[in-house]
Parts: C-alpha cells; sequence; structure tokens
C-alpha cells in the first residue's frame, strides 16, 4: 500500500506572460492543504515582467522558474525540460490560467495509485467573474467554499462545466458512480509518476501547435503500456479564467493527423520527446 507521506511531489505550471493569473494560482498552491510539494513554473517564453514578478517568489526559494525563447507555440518542449528538472518522483500539471481548489495537491496524493494517471477537469468561469477574480474583488477561495451559492449566478455568465465544481466525498457511492467512466487526459488538470512518463519517453515535441499533443496524445500512448486514468472529477476541482481560445479547429485537424499517422506506426514511445530517439 502507498504511503501518500513518503511520495515526493512537483506540480508543474504551464505559463505565457499571464502574471495576473500566475499570481492568483501561487496565492492558491502557497496556501495548500497539503504543504510538502515542489513548484516549478515552466514558462513558453523569456518575458522579463515574468522574471521581475517571479524573482520574490525564487528569493524565498519558493519555486522554480524555467524558461525558452519564444518561437511559437512549444508548450510540450516546455513541459519536458520541466519534468527533467523536477524532482518529485509524482508530477501534478496544470495551466498558466488554472486555480487550484485549496484541497487541488491533497486530492490528486490521496488518490495516487500505481500504474495509472489522475485525470481532473475544470469550471470554465466565465468573462464576468473571471475579471472580478482577476481584478481582485472576488477570492476564487470564496468561491470555493460557498460554491453552491455562487452556481446559478456563474450559469447566468455563461460559465461552462460549472458541475465540476462541485466537491464529493472520496470513496462515497455517489463519486464512484460518477467517476467509473475511464476520462481521458485534459492537459491543464492530471498527475502521473515520473517514471511513467519517462517510459514514454515524456511529451512528444511533434506537436507544436495547441491541443491533443500535450493531452489527448500522452492518453493512448500510456494505455497501450497499461498505464490507465483514474478521474479525480468533483475532487481535485480547479477554475479555468475565461480568456478567446488560442487554438482552432485547423490545429486540431493537424494535430489529429500527426497523431493518427503515429498511431498507424505504432510510435507508443514518442522518438521526439525527453529524450531524442
Amino acid at each position: 500500500m502507498l504511503n501518500y507521506n513518503d511520495i515526493s511531489v512537483s506540480v508543474i505550471v504551464s505559463v505565457y506572460k499571464d502574471t495576473q493569473a500566475l499570481k492568483l494560482i501561487l496565492d492558491s498552491l502557497l496556501n495548500q492543504t497539503h504543504e510538502n510539494f515542489e513548484i516549478i513554473i515552466s514558462e513558453d517564453c523569456e518575458s522579463e515582467e515574468m522574471r521581475e514578478f517571479l524573482a520574490p517568489y525564487k528569493e524565498k526559494n519558493l519555486l522554480k522558474h524555467l524558461t525558452q525563447e519564444d518561437t511559437g507555440w512549444r508548450k510540450n518542449i516546455a513541459l519536458n525540460r520541466a519534468a527533467k528538472e523536477s524532482k518529485g518522483e509524482y508530477l501534478i500539471f496544470i495551466d498558466g490560467d488554472i486555480i487550484p481548489y485549496s484541497d487541488f495537491v491533497q486530492k490528486h496524493v490521496e488518490s495516487i495509485t500505481h500504474s495509472r494517471i489522475l485525470c481532473g477537469k475544470r469550471v470554465e468561469l466565465g468573462p464576468f467573474f473571471s475579471n472580478l477574480i482577476r481584478k481582485g474583488y472576488l477570492n476564487p477561495y470564496i468561491v470555493e467554499k460557498l460554491f453552491g451559492l455562487f452556481l446559478p449566478f456563474l450559469a447566468m455568465d455563461k460559465a461552462r462545466h460549472v458541475e465540476e465544481g462541485i466537491k464529493l466525498k472520496k470513496g462515497s457511492s455517489l463519486e464512484q458512480k460518477l467517476n467509473k467512466k475511464r476520462p481521458m487526459i485534459i492537459g491543464c488538470n492530471f498527475s502521473c509518476f515520473k517514471k511513467d512518463l519517462e517510459y514514454i519517453n515524456g511529451f512528444d515535441e511533434d506537436y507544436t501547435t495547441p491541443s491533443v499533443g500535450e493531452d489527448i496524445d500522452l492518453t493512448w500512448r500510456f494505455q497501450h503500456f497499461g498505464i490507465d486514468s483514474q478521474s479525480v472529477r468533483y475532487l481535485a476541482n480547479t477554475f479555468h479564467l475565461y480568456h478567446p481560445r488560442s487554438w482552432n479547429s485547423e490545429n486540431v485537424n493537424a494535430n489529429n493527423a500527426i497523431m493518427k499517422k503515429k498511431w498507424d506506426n505504432e510510435e507508443f514511445i514518442c522518438k521526439n520527446g525527453l529524450k531524442k530517439l
């Protein structure tokens, strides 16, 4: 049986220039119910604003900040670098527009199972509430704790997937029933053992536009080797801050074509990943 207290954890936050959102993320990560974990900021850029913003955190040894030249979307390269640099044997991945609940890390850690990827989701906040939170008029912790009261107002703001903010007790009959279906990885909220990610050679760097490459591609490669997915919906909850989508149908179609070719070639261990094969 796993002893969760003995497992070292790294939380990898994938960011691109948005220091306002990152401030909210760090406010949550530095006040989690589970305290002992490493924070790595994986920046797909070399923003001076980001460097200056993170300097006080680095001075206090609260996090590690990794950068790379901004030459277009290279999130998978940044994530592989972060995975290599991580000290944790267990890795939790979130995006730079995702605010985790106060017990987010704890719920991932409590759900750790050998040869399993944990897959969470997110409440996609609408523009009004996202703006309130960004400007400091509304604390996301209050929304978390009073979610039932906020839920109808979030829905009026055209929030999507508002049901994903509901908390259920782990192991309850309702939680087990709702989480019975095998989930797909969503790149903004998932976790896995570092050794399992290394086994499939990490993120495939052949994907150079958003969607598919940072999540769906991982799912089928993991599953081929018996590393199955397990849901942490209603347990490890998050809020997604509203912004215009950065991907389009052309990106999705191109990435699906790349993935199909790799599937047909049975490229379950990617060639252009953590190691260059």
